[in-house]
């Protein structure tokens, strides 16, 4: 969508079915939800979340108004931490994938239909604040 804004470009990629799976967020669930059967917490995801503030919105590092990076100390400095991603992956929580739908078969190999964007599941959301 060339023409459109940043708001629809980010919905068109975080609900497509192929990026949720290539950027591993598909299934993402939040930290209530996610339990493993030794009943150790799953934490969520951290890759799409890296993902969207590296490639599609601040970058590394803070940038002079030239384009040049911020130094401190003689060191570029970095626009977001670690604690960031952790925080801002439990947004990207709760997207599955359309299983079925009455005039279109599943793809076997990927557990759900490609074609359909994904959906928001409330039950593996994380529902605490960001």
């Amino acid at each position: 969508n060339a023409f459109g804004n940043y708001r629809d470009v980010l919905r068109e990629v975080s609900y497509n079915n192929l990026m949720g799976e290539w950027l591993s967020f598909v299934g993402n669930t939040g930290v209530q939800a996610g339990i493993d059967r030794d009943g150790r917490v799953v934490y969520p995801d951290e890759n799409y979340a890296r993902e969207v503030m590296q490639l599609f919105s601040v970058g590394l590092f803070q940038l002079n108004m030239d384009g040049t990076k911020k130094l401190e100390n003689g060191e570029p400095i970095p626009t977001y931490t670690n604690d960031d991603i952790m925080s801002y992956s439990r947004a990207w929580t709760g997207f599955s994938v359309n299983i079925y739908r009455g005039n279109n078969e599943p793809d076997g190999n990927f557990g759900g239909l490609r074609n359909d964007p994904m959906w928001i599941d409330s039950t593996k959301r994380d529902v605490f604040p960001k």
